[in-house]
């Protein structure tokens, strides 16, 4: 019996001192913790209505394309972004991105590319009537190697949006 056990215990000490092999880390990972804190930023200046900082060269390149989630519009250029996200800081307030997620997009073979998804419930008010409103969202957006965004794809339910016109 003192055999036994004395092969057991060298056999757990054997199996304790071996380090496990470690999944391989992808540097892209690095750069993807990096965008999303671009992105919450950006986001977080949206959400104050702070359009000076969010359409400066801070956050966006020049050539910044927008893929709104309307249906049948896509590539459109930062311009008519801009011009888009004016109309909806004069007519909602109070805007808040709740529950948001961030997660890597990733490439073709499906690993992470420095890209950021994000998933999240937009809560507001609707200026004119003071009405409630909630809108889940998603997006992707897309960086340069400099970590500026050149490409935002959003989609929502257009359903959840004709609810503040009834």
């Amino acid at each position: 019996m003192k055999k036994i056990l004395l092969f057991v215990g060298i056999t757990f000490l054997v199996s304790c001192s071996q380090t496990p092999k470690e999944a391989p880390v992808n540097p892209k990972m690095d750069v993807f913790n990096k965008n999303v804190a671009t992105a919450k930023a950006w986001l977080r200046d949206f959400m104050e209505n702070d359009s000076t900082t969010l359409f400066s060269d801070k956050y966006a390149t020049k050539d910044f394309i927008w893929s709104p989630p309307a249906v049948g519009m896509d590539s459109l250029p930062r311009e008519q972004w801009e011009n888009q996200v004016k109309i909806f800081m004069s007519i909602y307030e109070n805007k808040m991105l709740e529950d948001a997620q961030y997660s890597a997009a990733l490439n073709e073979e499906n690993l992470p590319d420095g890209n950021v998804r994000v998933y999240g419930t937009w809560n507001s008010t609707f200026a004119k009537t003071g009405k409630k409103s909630k809108l889940k969202w998603c997006a992707v957006i897309k960086f340069n190697e400099e970590g500026k965004i050149v490409h935002q794809m959003e989609w929502f339910d257009s359903a959840d949006l004709s609810k503040e016109f009834d």
